[in-house]
């Protein structure tokens, strides 16, 4: 780390302001600044009786002391929980819940696709979506490569015309401890949204009230995830520009 001594303003503010210091990043004297390092995602430590009572509280309807009391908002929380979960992980690309996997190949490809598709694999292991397939290293392609989804012979199958493919999925994370804050947020949103129906009995008026609620964190979410693309576009030199030696001033 160099050191700059701030000379300059020693004849209006003495000698021994004169010899102060001021640290100097060594990164921006040479010109070697790097982007920052991307933002770590931090797991929750929430649980689930408090994902439970941040529903109830928008609800506006007592909370509980524990997850496991028989009450009508319990069962209420009980009995939505999984659909709430899998529904808000599919409404959003939570970087934690996303994954790369490759594609099982089916044996027999149905014959009554074989003029639309060449390819058929079977739906991943716990995926909840599917946003995009692609062949090895070709996941940054700008265009997605059509796929479909069927249910054949009782199977999800996905159609593709790629060889040895793979998938980026959203699989379904069943570990509070491994969701982040703003899921959480969300799956309490969502979860409100569920048990609101039949803890008010209808009141609709509420419903669409919760409803909005989640949509709004969703939008916000998203607005966020956009800025911290565009950030991070921004901080990092353009190649073109990199390959002629740099910015000129």
């Amino acid at each position: 780390m160099g050191v700059l001594t701030n000379y300059a303003a020693a004849p209006f503010m003495g000698v021994r302001a004169a010899k102060r210091t001021l640290p100097l990043r060594e990164d921006v004297l040479f010109g070697t600044q790097q982007p920052p390092p991307r933002k770590k995602i931090m797991p929750s430590t929430t649980g689930r009786l408090h994902i439970y009572n941040m529903a109830l509280g928008f609800i506006g309807t007592r909370i509980i002391a524990s997850p496991n009391e028989n009450t009508p908002e319990t069962i209420q929380c009980d009995l939505f929980w999984d659909n709430a979960r899998r529904a808000a992980l599919r409404d959003y690309p939570y970087p934690f819940a996303q994954t790369r996997v490759i594609l099982g190949q089916l044996a027999n490809f149905p014959e009554e696709y074989k003029n639309e598709w060449q390819y058929a694999y079977s739906w991943p292991n716990k995926a909840l979506k599917v946003h995009r397939i692609h062949s090895q290293g070709k996941e940054r392609r700008l265009h997605k490569e059509p796929y479909a989804v069927r249910v054949i012979d009782n199977i999800t199958t996905i159609l593709c015309n790629i060889e040895n493919a793979y998938a980026e999925i959203t699989q379904d994370i069943t570990e509070v401890s491994l969701w982040d804050d703003s899921f959480v947020s969300s799956m309490a949103r969502k979860l409100a949204c569920l048990i609101a129906v039949p803890l008010l009995k209808n009141n609709q008026a509420k419903v669409q009230e919760l409803e909005q609620l989640y949509a709004m964190q969703l939008q916000n979410i998203r607005s966020q995830s956009a800025s911290e693309e565009e950030e991070n576009q921004l901080e990092i030199p353009d190649t073109w520009v990199l390959a002629r030696g740099g910015w000129h001033g």
